[in-house]
């Protein structure tokens, strides 16, 4: 379909997902939960309706995720052959390859969270190990690192509790996170986290390892 070699990867890959994600299996299910939603006992299970509601909107959007890919195709498409006519075509040819490239992976990564669960929000906690300001300082860091992937996500979020460290950094934070897939992309954080570094806080610039742990 295409003459460049990794548009072409991409488009395969994007063929490959399709498979994965079941297109035409998310449509019927689509389908089924838009008719209960008309059974006048739907809402009978308030929990029951609720959790349909969310899969609902996680099956709609992941299909507009699809039918926005294939627009973006069909316009790659037009723009290949004059890339090589005016240098503004190539820059906005290469522009969009990047974007559809990132919107690919990302649906690449949702094929793998199956579970139901992986399409919550989440609760992240980050607490600093042992090491004092070193690894409260640390932490601090990972906070921000998470707050800019939330962004870039598009997630919402809120710093529900902070406790700022006495000379630097954080001694704890918690954060709510709304959005589709929070759950599921952040889940794979937990555990603890380390950093190797020379110690902006020695005046003898030796080297510290310091720990923070994250729970989600």
């Amino acid at each position: 379909m295409f003459k460049d070699p990794a548009l072409e990867e991409l488009y395969g890959r994007f063929e490959d997902v399709k498979k994965y994600l079941g297109v035409t299996e998310m449509e019927k299910r689509i389908s089924e939960i838009e008719k209960m939603q008309e059974s006048t006992d739907f809402w009978a299970n308030p929990e029951k309706a609720q959790s349909l509601l969310q899969e609902l909107s996680s099956l709609k959007k992941q299909l507009e995720e699809v039918d926005e890919i294939e627009k973006k195709f069909a316009y790659l498409a037009e723009l290949e052959p004059l890339k090589d006519e005016d240098p503004e075509f190539l820059q906005e040819f290469e522009k969009e390859k990047r974007l559809i490239r990132e919107e690919i992976e990302d649906l690449e990564i949702k094929t793998v969270l199956k579970s139901p669960e992986d399409r919550k929000n989440a609760i992240m906690t980050i607490h600093p190990g042992a090491g004092g300001t070193e690894s409260q300082d640390w932490a601090e860091m990972l906070l921000r690192m998470y707050l800019r992937f939330f962004e870039r996500k598009k997630f919402k979020y809120k710093i529900v509790d902070l406790q700022p460290g006495e000379e630097a950094g954080i001694k704890d934070a918690t954060i709510l996170v709304e959005g589709d897939y929070a759950y599921g992309l952040l889940k794979a954080e937990r555990g603890v986290h380390r950093l190797v570094r020379i110690s902006p806080f020695d005046a003898s610039k030796r080297r510290h390892t310091s720990f923070a742990s994250v729970f989600v």
